[in-house]
């Protein structure tokens, strides 16, 4: 697979899926949680409150990883990705603006959210945005074949190299 279109099909999953399932651990007890999710690249970032299960995990942890995929009818149509890499909260003010930016780019609904007054204000003022920054992509697309897998890895949200093909899945 060439590296166009291991990025198109990224691009392609990160447009369609509104949220990604999050895999955090802390104190050997593992956690899932679905955020949704707007891609800056290949940063992925969502809101949470730092109170919340995930984010208290991953103030313990950066580690996590994650999943994008599509419902499907068909395991000949299983396709999606899987990621690790580690979690970040959003600091400053312009790259905070620029979170919320891209955020609702995806999610026009959350605009009025995050400008509400009253208490939905006081609800929204708890959430953070996060930004998920993978080390590691798995694509896989059964469209291509049962059990085509495709890995990429990054540093600092660049190819290390090529997609490999990942037959250990």
């Amino acid at each position: 697979m060439t590296p166009e279109a291991f990025e198109i099909a990224a691009r392609t999953l990160f447009d369609e899926v509104a949220a990604m399932t999050l895999a955090t651990c802390a104190d050997g007890r593992p956690w899932g949680s679905d955020v949704y999710f707007a891609a800056d690249g290949w940063r992925l970032l969502f809101f949470s409150s730092p109170a919340s299960r995930h984010c208290r995990n991953l103030a313990a942890s950066a580690a996590c990883a994650a999943t994008i995929h599509p419902a499907v009818a068909s395991w000949r149509d299983i396709r999606g990705l899987q990621l690790e890499g580690q979690v970040v909260p959003v600091e400053g003010i312009v790259a905070m603006a620029r979170a919320a930016a891209v955020y609702c780019a995806k999610f026009p609904f959350a605009k009025p959210l995050l400008e509400a007054p009253g208490e939905t204000a006081a609800k929204m003022a708890r959430v953070r945005p996060h930004a998920f920054i993978p080390e590691a992509v798995r694509l896989t697309d059964n469209r291509l074949g049962f059990g085509a897998r495709f890995r990429l890895r990054l540093r600092d949200g660049r190819p290390l190299g090529p997609p490999e093909r990942d037959a250990n899945g």
